[in-house]
């Protein structure tokens, strides 16, 4: 009886463990199904048989149907995003990968090797979805009254009453006639009496489908409903995802319902007046763009002043959304800078005549579209100057090359805003060496070269070529500490400080 119990017992806890694994692997492959990104391995010449990374493991079913859509552009931009590329049917699965056999292409020249695309598979997008059930009815009657008898079978029998329905005028509907189905739709198969000999025999006159090659048409033409809704939805300049997860959110008291309300507010409808101006718009930004010269042909005087007004209104939205939606955040910049001040004394016959520098910078924004970290940036540069100054009644050449970093801040306009003066103040440190000539003695030394707390201020314009002009001016102090000497005995410093004014003039490109 012992063994009995203990016999039982291990029984049990296997199937507990079985139970736990199989759960397990359930959710894997649910997480795993609603993965529907694949890339394309491979392609045949004629680019009609492809091969995709998605297997048996991702949920892909075989015969299934699917459209290949192709991201073009960021979700977050107001333009054309995703496009069909074509559809396609599998003809082979594998665990990890499947065959597709394309029937339709829209685009053939974005199916590359290697590249990212969207399978919206028939199994995926009707998952959940049970197939319609389907009746079927045979109409049999006289051959003078089959289109009555039809049309009767097709509305429900709606008409069989009111045969003297049209001596009479409706007044008002109250309710819409709504058809009673046990299924969702019937076939109708039509026959007709035929009399041979004395005897009525049914004839059949029209046949419907096959319920079954019915129904598969009816699902493969509801998922390209949902595939036509999907794209439309998600390429509408007004759709955002965060928006749209947003009026999805359940309330935090309740999970049940709805944190937005599906009843009509006054910003509901503000919103939606909004986007109506806003088709208006682009249909007239459209029609001038396909017409050209010729577009205000068809207004009056005054209808022509008004687009005029709603003309330069566009352009300037467009150009705000432009840069809203497209900044570049990263700045590659040269510059060309001269001294404001001079360090040289004027006792001494030997003046350095040209003193300038070249810089090459890149700056970053780190944070691109928040609201306030926006207007700050890092930047790193390296720097080759030549400058001058004095020691004990002598002038020196200082001829320097140096590393540095800093931040900047932008106070009215983003860095990455275009056609606007965009003004800045900075901060940065330095780090580099120079090398100190006094030509009295031709004596040369080597110096470390650092400097903190440098400032600048400045002005810079940006296209929308990705072009700019940059302005800025800088003060700092340079402390230099020699470490090696040509002679004893020469004029050079030990240590000495090096305060600049510099202004410089910088090409700037933005990606």
């Amino acid at each position: 009886m012992s063994q009995y119990f203990k016999d039982l017992t291990k029984t049990g806890v296997l199937s507990l463990i079985k139970v736990l694994v199989s759960a397990c692997l359930m959710l894997l492959v649910s997480n795993v199904f609603a993965l529907n990104e694949a890339r394309l391995l491979n392609l045949s010449k004629s680019g009609q048989t492809i091969l995709f990374n998605l297997g048996i493991h991702d949920g892909v079913r075989e015969g299934d149907y699917a459209v290949i859509v192709k991201e073009i552009r960021d979700l977050d931009s107001r333009d054309l995003r995703i496009v069909p590329v074509a559809k396609a049917r599998n003809i082979k699965i594998n665990p990890d990968s499947s065959v597709w056999i394309v029937y339709k292409a829209y685009d053939a020249e974005l199916l590359v090797k290697g590249q990212q695309f969207l399978l919206l598979t028939e199994t995926e997008m009707l998952r959940g979805r049970r197939d319609p059930r389907l009746g079927r009815i045979t109409v049999v009657g006289p051959r003078n009254k089959r289109k009555e008898t039809v049309i009767n079978v097709m509305t429900d029998d709606r008409d069989r009453l009111g045969k003297l329905k049209d001596k009479y005028d409706t007044s008002e509907i109250t309710h819409e006639q709504t058809p009673l189905y046990n299924d969702e739709g019937d076939l109708i198969d039509l026959e007709d009496w035929e009399e041979i000999k004395g005897q009525k025999y049914r004839t059949a006159l029209y046949k419907s489908p096959n319920q079954r090659d019915y129904r598969r048409q009816l699902r493969l033409a509801t998922f390209e409903k949902l595939v036509t809704g999907y794209l439309r939805k998600v390429n509408d300049p007004e759709f955002s995802y965060d928006r749209f997860y947003d009026e999805q959110m359940k309330d935090e008291f309740n999970g049940t319902f709805r944190k937005n309300s599906n009843f009509e507010t006054e910003y509901k409808t503000f919103l939606r007046e909004q986007s109506a101006r806003a088709t208006e718009e682009a249909k007239l930004y459209r029609k001038i763009l396909e017409k050209g010269d010729v577009w205000s042909e068809d207004f009056s005087d005054e209808e022509l002043r008004q687009n005029l007004t709603n003309v330069s209104v566009l352009q300037e939205k467009d150009r705000r959304d432009y840069v809203i939606s497209k900044p570049n955040k990263n700045n590659v910049s040269f510059d060309y800078g001269f001294y404001l001040n001079d360090s040289q004394t004027k006792s001494d016959t030997y003046r350095r005549g040209s003193r300038q520098s070249f810089e090459f910078a890149y700056e970053l924004i780190p944070f691109v579209k928040h609201k306030q970290l926006e207007y700050f940036t890092l930047f790193a540069s390296g720097r080759v100057s030549y400058n001058a100054f004095q020691n004990k009644g002598q002038n020196g050449d200082v001829d320097e090359k140096s590393a540095a970093i800093g931040a900047r801040w932008y106070p009215l306009y983003a860095p990455y805003m275009v056609e606007v003066p965009v003004v800045f103040l900075g901060i940065q440190a330095r780090r580099g060496s120079a090398q100190v000539t006094m030509p009295t003695d031709k004596s040369r030394g080597n110096y470390t070269l650092t400097s903190v707390g440098g400032l600048q201020a400045g002005l810079r314009y940006n296209f929308r070529s990705g072009v700019g002009l940059r302005i800025a001016t800088s003060v700092e102090t340079l402390q230099l500490e020699r470490y090696q000497f040509s002679r004893y005995g020469s004029k050079l410093p030990d240590r000495t400080n090096l305060v600049e004014a510099r202004t410089g003039i910088a090409l700037i490109y933005s990606f």
